[in-house]
């Protein structure tokens, strides 16, 4: 074999190997032709996860993939859902009747040929562009505050939530789609009754997103994606950026994912913000590069599906302990009742909270509480919670009576 011949087969050879570590690295986000994102509003992830007034939403947890450090950009509703979407901030009016000629979600679907709609519960009729309509927000259906959508026939797919059912029925899904359940069944009106509100939310998602994850695309074989995501955490008391910087965001959330490619009861440990989710779905969805603003430098969530490494556990348990020393006893004098606890583990403690009857009555930047809290007579559920250094939750219930 001469060496012409040598370089020639080399060359081929180099040829070949490009082309599978191109393959290899494309596909760590596997493609998808059915992905879809259901938004959740205003409770931080310790609302959430774990929560006994949301059986579906944790079961769907156990058998998907779940960000345990995801923070939100900010606060503000439409703030987020434009995040999500065009992975920058537009604007702070939420009650703005104004579309946005910028890189977005909906321009890089029709560039890579892919259909979409938005689904969104109590709209009165398809491409309606008002505010409001009943407890409809439209803040929080991002879709059409976009020109690509807004100002072409598109908009008719913004669309009624019970469309979805239609659609799921006739095996006609698009391959994107934004849903959005309204302001009664999103977790947004909660008043008083977290509870009551977190299990009016948790049937919602049962009734509309499970017949979703018994389509076909999400049955073994299949190549569908659905991200569970929440806009934002607790208003007014929850603003970190991150396990260690505990303000000036928009606090930790819950991002979740659910499918055939996504790796079962995996639990990630990177923190990341929206644009990384807007990212991820647009990798699935074809688009290879120049990502829309921030999501074009932000780390995308691979690590969330099978056949990747990543920084996670498939159980997420980490050892850690939280001692109540005030209240011990069961029945207390009121209405000032002392709360003392001490958190320990592994990594350092940042942050404890005391939750009374699922409402934040006290917190600190340690792992130490000390704290006298005013409870009315009667029966109280306390819950003392703990969050160390890279985000592991710690938790140590006490249940007390005040006379």
């Amino acid at each position: 074999m001469n060496r012409s011949q040598v370089t020639s087969i080399a060359g081929k050879l180099f040829i070949v190997l490009a082309l599978l570590l191109g393959v290899s690295a494309f596909a760590q986000i596997p493609r998808s032709r059915h992905v879809y994102i259901v938004a959740e509003e205003n409770r931080s992830y310790e609302r959430i996860v774990g929560s006994a007034s949301m059986p579906y939403l944790n079961s769907l947890l156990a058998k998907g993939a779940v960000a345990t450090q995801f923070y939100a950009n900010m606060h503000g509703s439409l703030e987020n859902y434009l995040w999500v979407t065009a992975g920058q901030y537009l604007t702070h009016n939420n009650d703005t009747l104004a579309v946005f000629n910028v890189d977005n979600i909906d321009r890089h679907l029709l560039m890579n040929g892919m259909t979409f709609k938005s689904y969104a519960q109590s709209l009165p009729y398809a491409g309606y562009t008002g505010l409001y309509s009943g407890a409809y927000m439209k803040r929080h259906a991002p879709l059409p505050y976009y020109t690509d959508m807004a100002n072409s026939s598109l908009i008719k797919n913004h669309v009624s939530s019970t469309e979805l059912a239609k659609d799921i029925a006739n095996g006609t899904l698009p391959n994107f789609a934004f849903i959005t359940p309204d302001g009664n069944h999103d977790m947004h009106n909660c008043g008083t009754d977290l509870a009551a509100c977190l299990s009016t939310a948790d049937q919602w998602l049962k009734s509309n997103i499970g017949p979703l994850l018994a389509s076909p695309p999400f049955q073994p074989g299949g190549d569908g994606i659905l991200i569970i995501w929440a806009d934002e955490a607790d208003l007014g008391s929850d603003n970190r950026c991150s396990a260690t910087v505990l303000s000036g965001c928009g606090g930790r959330i819950l991002v979740a994912m659910i499918g055939p490619q996504v790796k079962a009861g995996y639990k990630s440990t990177t923190t990341y913000h929206h644009p990384s989710v807007l990212r991820t779905m647009l990798a699935a969805l074809g688009t290879t590069a120049n990502f829309p603003a921030a999501a074009n430098t932000a780390p995308d969530m691979r690590e969330f599906f099978k056949g990747n490494a990543g920084t996670g556990t498939g159980t997420g348990t980490t050892a850690g302990a939280i001692k109540i020393s005030a209240p011990t006893a069961s029945t207390v004098t009121g209405p000032g009742v002392h709360a003392v606890a001490d958190a320990t583990a592994a990594n350092p403690i940042t942050f404890m909270r005391i939750y009374v009857d699922n409402v934040s009555a006290a917190s600190v930047s340690s792992g130490h509480i000390d704290t006298t809290l005013t409870l009315s007579k009667g029966t109280h559920a306390l819950v003392f919670q703990a969050w160390d250094s890279k985000g592991n939750v710690y938790k140590a219930p006490k249940t007390i009576t005040v006379q």
